[in-house]
Order: C-alpha cells, then structure tokens, then sequence
C-alpha cells in the first residue's frame, strides 16, 4: 500500500453507563406566549437541601422534590421572573409571569 493510504486501527470507545439523570435536564430555549419570550429548561427536581419545594406557577400546586419540571423565567425582565411548573401546566400557561 501506498504511504498515506494504509488502514488506521479504530480507536476503541470506553463504555460509559448512561446517565438517566442528564436525560431529564433539558437543554434551555425560548418560546413566546402571547407576545413574551420566555427561556424555558427542564429540571430534574433534585436538590441538595431536601427541604426544598416548588409551587407550580399555573395550578398553584407543590412540585415534588424529584419530579420532572419546567423552569421559566421572561427573557427581558431576567431571572429574577423565574418560576417552576409542571411539564403540563407550562403547555397551558398562557399568563404572565409577576
């Protein structure tokens, strides 16, 4: 074989469990409801501090520690708008976040 043209060994991948954990974090984006964007991402719902809730913006309901959950927050009014929901509660949010 001409130098240059000769079969490279593939380099062998180390196995690596999959992390279920990474897959319930979304990664962030924005959506627009009536006219506000908002940065939306998915949270696993797990914290250090096991005292820690959240109240769905939406229903007013507490979010599990552990659950699934959207965090949103008015991409000009900053962070300081941010606020948690259930997966379906942001479907139906059509409000403002105050």
């Amino acid at each position: 074989m001409a130098r240059g043209k000769r079969r490279r060994s593939a380099a062998k991948k180390e196995y690596r469990e999959l992390d279920y954990e990474l897959l319930k974090i979304s990664a962030p984006r924005r959506e627009t409801k009536r006219g506000i964007e908002y940065e939306v991402r998915g949270t696993s719902g797990q914290s250090d501090d096991p005292a820690k809730f959240w109240i769905c913006r939406n229903c007013s309901l507490e979010i599990e520690p552990g659950t699934n959950h959207m965090v949103a927050w008015d991409v000009h009014r900053g962070i300081e708008t941010r606020r948690h929901f259930h997966n379906h509660c942001w479907k139906m949010f059509q409000g403002r976040l105050d």
